[in-house]
């Protein structure tokens, strides 16, 4: 659900505006709205400092190693974090240079081992200093014997099916239409010499970064710091100032906050303000849902949209429908296992919503797999006694044709979703005769569900069923739009009545994609066992055995990547569009992000950080 908010303005006095910040920061409540920009550089610096920071411990992250016996000792020792940032961040620009030189120095040694280590590259730029010019090629066989006479040209030896080929000329202009090969800088023993520097420099700067491994807790407690003084110094230059005496901020806090925001507000002898806001569309929304709604959020979080403050917290209606369409559009019990099985085995490195949430969709899949006979799309393991015995014929995958059935389903769920939709606005609007519109949206739902039942499945409407429409336009004709002109009103709802009826057709006939793309999923797989299996496993060998589970591997694996695809698009659609546009949400909101301190360390009185006592001594 969405919290209701505050819009609170505070005043203290410049003096101790800086003080008035820390404590905000330590409460942790106030959404801080900036009232000016920030005009110097400090908060520029402070970001670039996080931002260095940032970059240095993913640098040593990558070098984290496993560790054996006896910490080693650390060479290069620090008492200043970011001194400590600045030698990572210098390192790993002197590895890149290395690296980049190692390669050219490789290219050219390359070139040694073609043309031969005895080659002295001096003498072919003296003798280009005297007019005699030596272009070297690697050319076809066929294309150095179709050179003629035209060229004086020397053949070498042949290597890896070209030959080497010198042009001699005293041109300074001719060469051959093909790529020349370009001379090394340096000759053969310069080069060995160059590549054992500078591959162990690369060793020592690797071992740097490794043995600075050991630094990381500290320096994330230094970006920790460095990220609650650039948020201190951006609530500093954002708040509000009157003739150089008077500092004033304003924010939003929720409602249930209001009271540990109040008694901090006296304790320290702030001035403050706080009402209901008056424009909703400028306030952050904070959704806070029970446990078991929660764990939908990584998905919220994937497609990064919020609702505004005055729509509709759609979470829960997300969790239930993404279930099921995430089932439907799988639908297969084995890939559900496998979902769950891999979930089981990773479960430490996700987090805990995330990993309830695929417990749930491989659950759900896992069900409606069993219900609808589909194991990796084998039929043979579907026609086991005991797993025969739990399909449901109108939805099953194979064996029989179902369908007219699956669609009429798929329909189906698409109405009722969108009569979710306007009864939840119907409760929005029940002080409203709005909510009476919404009571004519559901009719004419329904009614659009009889007309695509007739027209995709032939099913004829019952007779009551044009009282639907004539009904459900009436009530949104004339209860749409709260207005003093009720015919001017009626006249703007009935001009937009025929676009939004074909758009719900559309919406409703768009659920079809449920039944489709789960058939093309267990075809697919069904397709994959008859192309590797096409007799089954008997009289096969260990090693087409190993073959054919490879193939089969690959295949269900290609598979499954192309359902969770179709998850990703059309499931997340269906709530997304058809069900959020019939709901009437944008996703227009902010999110509420407080202003809150996360370092548990302060600064010294010049500004300088705070550097852990465990290394002050080194």
């Amino acid at each position: 659900m969405i919290v209701k908010m505050k819009e609170i303005v505070l005043f203290t006095t410049a003096r101790s505006a800086d003080e008035a910040i820390l404590k905000l920061g330590e409460l942790g409540v106030v959404d801080i709205q900036e009232i000016n920009l920030p005009m110097n550089g400090i908060l520029e610096r402070r970001t670039k400092a996080f931002n260095r920071s940032e970059m240095a411990l993913r640098i040593l992250k990558e070098h984290i190693k496993k560790k054996k016996g006896a910490r080693k000792r650390i060479k290069y020792v620090v008492r200043d974090p970011k001194q400590l940032v600045d030698r990572i961040l210098k390192t790993a620009e002197i590895r890149q240079k290395c690296q980049e030189r190692l390669d050219d120095l490789n290219h050219q040694l390359d070139w040694y081992n073609t043309w031969g280590e005895k080659v002295n590259v001096k003498d072919i730029y003296h003798l280009q200093k005297k007019g005699l010019y030596l272009r070297l090629y690697l050319l076809e066989k066929s294309m150095a014997n179709s050179l003629g006479q035209k060229y004086t040209l020397v053949k070498l030896q042949e290597v890896d099916g070209k030959i080497l080929t010198v042009l001699i000329t005293q041109d300074e202009t001719e060469k051959l239409d093909h790529r020349e090969e370009p001379l090394p800088k340096l000759p053969f023993e310069d080069v060995k010499q160059q590549l054992l520097r500078k591959n162990r420099q690369l060793a020592e700067v690797e071992h740097f970064l490794k043995d600075q491994t050991e630094n990381i807790k500290w320096l994330e407690e230094y970006q920790l710091l460095l990220k609650d003084q650039a948020g201190i110094q951006q609530a500093l230059e954002a708040m509000g100032d009157v003739e150089g005496k008077l500092k004033y901020l304003k924010g939003y806090i929720p409602k249930n906050t209001v009271v540990d925001f109040v008694a901090t507000a006296k304790e320290n002898h702030w001035g403050y303000h706080i009402v209901d806001p008056e424009k909703p569309e400028e306030v952050p929304v904070y959704i806070k849902n029970p446990k078991w709604i929660s764990i939908i959020n990584p998905i919220m979080k994937f497609i990064d949209i919020i609702p505004g403050y005055k729509e509709v917290d759609v979470s829960i209606y997300f969790l239930v429908t993404f279930a099921l369409f995430f089932a439907m559009l799988v639908g297969d019990a084995g890939y559900g296992f496998i979902f769950l099985l891999f979930t089981f085995l990773l479960r430490k490195k996700l987090s805990g919503q995330m990993r309830v949430l695929i417990y749930v969709l491989s659950g759900a899949t896992i069900i409606w797999g069993v219900l609808s006979g589909t194991y990796f799309g084998s039929e043979q393991i579907a026609a086991l006694p005991i797993l025969n015995n739990l399909i449901i014929p109108q939805i099953a995958s194979f064996g029989v044709d179902n369908i007219s059935f699956m669609m009429h389903l798929s329909f189906l769920i698409g109405a009722i979703h969108l009569t979710v939709a306007h009864g939840i606005r119907v409760v929005q609007y029940i002080n409203s005769i709005k909510a009476l519109s919404e009571v004519g949206w559901i009719a004419l739902v329904w009614g659009l569900f009889l007309i695509t039942e007739q027209l995709v499945l032939g099913q004829a409407m019952p007779e009551w069923g044009p009282w639907l429409f004539i009904g459900g336009g009436v009530l949104v004709a004339l209860f749409s739009m709260e207005s003093k002109n009720i015919f001017k009103s009626m006249g703007v709802s009935l001009a937009n009545l025929p676009l939004s009826l074909i758009s719900g057709f559309s919406d409703i006939v768009s659920y079809v994609r449920l039944f489709a793309v789960g058939m093309a999923t267990a075809a697919v797989a069904a397709s994959f066992n008859n192309m590797i299996l096409p007799e089954g496993i008997s009289g096969m060998g260990i090693v087409n055995l190993l073959m054919a589970a490879i193939a089969l591997l690959l295949g269900h694996g290609l598979n499954i990547a192309l359902a969770l695809m179709a998850v990703m698009v059309h499931g997340i659609r269906l709530n997304m569009l058809e069900f959020a546009g019939h709901l009437g949400v944008q996703f227009s909101g902010e999110a509420y992000k407080p202003f809150r301190l996360i370092s548990s360390k302060h600064l010294y009185n010049d500004g300088k950080p705070f550097v852990p006592n465990k290394y002050d001594n080194q």
